[in-house]
């Protein structure tokens, strides 16, 4: 199977200059981990909510933390992202994704095809093809 075959085309991205605040919103909106960071179609990073804890969890829970609150809505995209970024493309093996995700430690692989973003294969796009695979035997 090629990751062409699983990939997500619908690909949420966002831009080095969004603010941390509104990436937050987003993933919460959309119910997402993570995101690839393009500038004109490319892949410059990649930010998730593991980047982004780290400032949340510093927040003390008191009035202060409004302060901390509005510091962190300034801090934009490119200060958190991982710049990075492991890609594949589409007619990679999904197990060769899967292989490269566990390597990595890392949860989402942008699929990129002459330079641009196409899609994003994640580990749940892997495990939906390998159930598939599975009925398939039944």
């Amino acid at each position: 199977m090629k990751v062409c075959e699983i990939m997500n085309r619908e690909v949420l991205s966002v831009s080095p200059q969004d603010r941390v605040c509104d990436v937050i919103d987003l993933f919460l909106e959309k119910n997402i981990t993570g995101a690839p960071v393009t500038e004109q179609g490319k892949v410059v990073g990649v930010i998730s909510r593991k980047d982004l804890l780290p400032l949340i969890t510093s927040f003390e829970i008191d009035c202060s933390s409004l302060e901390q609150i509005r510091r962190t809505c300034s801090h934009f995209v490119a200060d958190h992202m991982q710049s990075q970024v492991v890609t594949v493309q589409p007619v990679e093996a999904v197990e060769k994704c899967a292989l490269i995700m566990t390597d990595n430690r890392i949860n989402r692989l942008p699929v990129i095809e002459g330079g641009k973003l196409i899609g994003i294969v994640t580990r749940g796009d892997i495990l939906k093809a390998l159930a598939q695979c599975c009925l398939s035997l039944d």
